[in-house]
This record gives structure tokens, C-alpha cells and sequence, in this order.
């Protein structure tokens, strides 16, 4: 069993600060305060596992450093450390400093993306003051390794990785750690093999991180085996993360899904371009690894026997379904349900599995949506679950949601069937 062994590396890489002198006032201040002298320090700090050795040490030379006052003002600013004079003549005040590095890729190799932020000092005129800036990772970091079964049954493999941003393909060779700037990561491997003498087939397997955190790794082991047609991926994570593990395989049935495995992730209660009527929607997303049949799921409200999904609506891994109240509520939705009024100051909508009468099956997901739980209450805007926040529990806060701003089919604005945006 390989051992993991967790170090700490502090990389002081230092605009070196001189011994600071009395400052004196600057006529150019608008304020004509007295002003004193800062010195900024900055450095980076990084933790990993020593196993990979592989986290690159930036060159805080080019970090930006942006100094601001007590109120979140920017003073001043420097698009590289490295073009700091050793003091800075301030206004006396309070300050504090931000330094990161200069790319932020969705998906990248070789680009980790750090940031800090001091804490606050005061400057005082007539007096010298130092201020330190620690930077650490910012991204989620994640290290593909394959099997001995996969390297040994199959000819070649390859696993990608991506966000909403972009995305990396690790290779059989690759070793190199991915650095990606968040949202969920979807991991699909796909492995080459063949039977005696016949054609070169494909087995593709995947999986996903819903809530990547940053300055986290990531280690995927893809596990497979062409004898015993066991197909798995193990997902584990280093140091103090709890461990992950996401085991995928051949052998699962359909329907063998619940509490999670489908969100609800965009409601239009109001239309305004149509009315309620005709007009209402839900937008259901496939957060599992698996295609999930709605058939003989319920959509209700928190009262009420709600609707029994009557025909097959297939949906693949990481793909959205629209259930609209008519056939023109969207462009092409997936499924007319027509029987549920939502209202529009505010109700809880549930799906679960039918049970015995509708009402008692596993909860599979639900939403309650109110101005009184923080959920945006808009007319001809849905509102949207964050694309950062696809998670069962996320999608129940309200402050996890906001209004649409891109318009659809009907002229009301929402984006159903589609990737939500980022709420500001």
C-alpha cells in the first residue's frame, strides 16, 4: 500500500524589505493627511503530499499587489511585486494588502493560481510600517493514477477532466497535476481494448466531483479489469479532506438512484410573456454517473399528490430535463406535466419515487422557495441555481440562487435545458 506522507513547504519568495525610515507628508495627497511609510512583503505558502512533488513555485516577482484603505478602496496598485519600491508612502490609515498571480485557467497544466490577502495595519504618520501577504493555492488540483489491472488489460487509456471552463486530458503516461479554477469536475476515462482478434473496443467510465474545494488535490484511481468486467472509478483526496470514493460499474440497474442524484436547479413560477397557465417550468439535472429514467417519479408540492411522470424521459449523466406545465412553455421541453400550479410568492417543490400512494417514496431532491428563506421572488425571470452550487443541500438555500438575465424562446428570461450562470 502506498503510504502518503504530508509535509509543508514554505517558500518564502520575498520582495526583501529594507529597514524602514520616518516618513514625511507629500503634497500630492488630496487629502493633505500626514502620511508614514509601508513595506509589503509578500510570499507564498504551500502544502502537499510529497508523493507527487510537483506543485510549481511561481515567482512572486510578477505577483500584482493592490494596497487598500479600510473602506475596500484601491489606493494603489502594482502589476508586479517586483516593481515595489521598498517603501510606500501612505496617508496615515488603515490598509490592507491583496497579491495573486497573473493566470487563472479553467483547466491547465502547470498553472496553479495564487492569492492572498494580509491582515489589516495601520500607518501612522511620521512612522514606518510592515505588512506580510501570504499567498497559497487557489485552485482544485487533481492527479489521475491508473491501475495495475488497467495497465495490464488494456492497450491504451485516457481520462478528461473538466469544468464549465475547460478541460484537461491526462494520457496513460500523463503525471502532471491538473489545476482547475472550480465548479464541478466531470471525469470521464475511456479504455481500448480487444477480444482475441476481433475489432479494438471501448469501455468509458465516469464520474464527478460536485463541490471541489480549492487548495484541495483530488486523486482519481481509475480501477478496471477486462477478465471480471468489474469497472470502477475510486476517488480518493490527501491530507485533511475527507475521504471520497465514487465507485462506478457495469453491473448497475436502472433506477438504482436517490437522495441527490437529481437536482432541481431553475424554477419560472411567473412568466410574463406567457401566462401561468402555459407558461411555468422546472429544470431537473442529473448530478449521478448514471442515466436515470423520471418515469414513475412524482413531481409535487409540499401538499398534494402531484403528477406521476407518465413516459420515459431519459437522462444522461450531467444533462438537464425541462418539465414544463404545456408544450410551449420552452422550445422543446422534455416533459408536460400540466397539473401543477406553483405560486408565485413562494412553495416547495419535491420529486420522489412513487412509494406506495405518490407521497411516501424517497426524496430524491426538493426546493422551497421564499423571499423568506432568501430565494429571489422575480416576474418572467426563472430563477437558477448556481453552477457552483450543484449540490442536494446547496439547492436549498436561497442565497444560492438568483434571477435569469439571458433570455429564451418566449422572450422571458431563463436558460432551460442549459448550463445555469454564476450568480453575482
Amino acid at each position: 500500500m502506498k503510504k502518503n506522507l504530508s509535509i509543508s513547504k514554505c517558500l518564502t519568495i520575498l520582495s526583501i524589505v529594507s529597514v524602514l525610515i520616518t516618513g514625511c507628508s507629500k503634497k500630492d495627497h488630496s487629502d493633505n493627511k500626514p502620511s508614514g511609510k509601508l513595506a509589503v512583503t509578500v510570499g507564498i505558502l504551500v502544502s502537499s503530499s510529497d508523493v507527487y512533488n510537483d506543485l510549481k513555485s511561481a515567482s512572486v516577482g510578477d505577483f500584482k499587489v493592490i494596497i487598500y484603505d479600510s473602506n475596500d478602496v484601491v489606493i494603489t496598485s502594482y502589476n508586479k511585486a517586483s516593481e515595489m519600491p521598498a517603501e510606500i508612502e501612505l496617508p496615515e490609515g488603515s490598509y490592507y494588502v491583496a497579491a495573486n498571480s497573473v493566470e487563472n485557467p479553467a483547466a491547465a497544466f502547470d498553472k496553479p493560481y495564487y492569492y492572498g490577502v494580509s491582515n489589516k495595519v495601520v500607518v501612522s504618520a511620521g512612522k514606518s510600517s510592515a505588512i506580510n501577504v501570504t499567498c497559497t493555492i487557489s485552485n482544485t488540483l487533481v492527479s489521475i493514477i491508473y491501475s495495475d489491472n488497467v495497465k495490464r488489460d488494456f492497450s491504451n487509456y485516457s481520462t478528461s477532466v473538466s469544468n464549465s471552463g475547460g478541460s484537461l486530458v491526462f494520457s496513460k503516461d500523463e503525471i502532471r497535476t491538473g489545476y482547475f479554477n472550480g465548479g464541478p469536475l466531470y471525469i470521464e476515462a475511456s479504455l481500448y481494448y480487444t477480444v482475441g482478434s476481433g475489432p479494438q473496443q471501448i469501455k468509458t467510465l465516469s464520474g464527478t466531483i460536485n463541490n471541489p474545494e480549492p487548495h484541495k488535490r483530488y486523486e482519481v484511481h481509475i480501477d478496471a479489469s477486462q477478465k471480471d468486467g468489474s469497472f470502477q472509478i475510486n476517488l480518493t483526496t490527501d491530507e485533511t479532506i475527507t475521504t471520497e470514493v465514487v465507485n462506478i460499474n457495469d453491473q448497475n440497474k436502472p433506477g438504482e438512484f436517490g437522495y441527490g442524484d437529481l437536482l432541481i436547479t431553475e424554477i419560472m413560477y411567473d412568466p410574463t410573456a406567457l401566462s401561468d397557465a402555459t407558461g411555468e417550468w422546472i429544470e431537473v439535472y442529473n448530478a449521478s454517473a448514471s442515466t436515470i429514467n423520471l418515469k414513475d417519479l412524482v413531481l409535487r408540492k409540499a401538499t398534494g399528490s402531484g403528477h406521476k411522470i407518465a413516459s420515459d424521459v431519459i437522462l444522461q449523466s450531467h444533462n438537464y430535463a425541462v418539465l414544463a406545465r404545456s408544450d410551449t412553455a420552452t422550445a422543446v421541453p422534455d416533459y408536460v406535466y400540466s397539473s401543477i400550479s406553483l405560486t408565485n410568492t413562494g412553495d416547495e417543490i419535491i420529486i420522489n419515487k412513487y412509494g406506495t400512494n405518490g407521497t411516501d417514496g424517497t426524496i430524491i431532491c426538493s426546493v422551497h422557495y421564499s423571499s423568506a428563506l432568501n430565494f429571489p421572488i422575480v416576474s418572467g425571470k426563472s430563477i437558477q441555481l448556481d453552477l457552483s452550487s450543484y449540490n442536494v443541500e446547496a439547492a436549498k438555500l436561497g442565497t444560492n440562487w438568483c434571477a435569469s438575465t439571458l433570455a429564451y424562446s418566449t422572450g422571458d428570461k431563463g436558460t432551460p435545458g442549459s448550463a445555469n450562470l454564476e450568480c453575482n
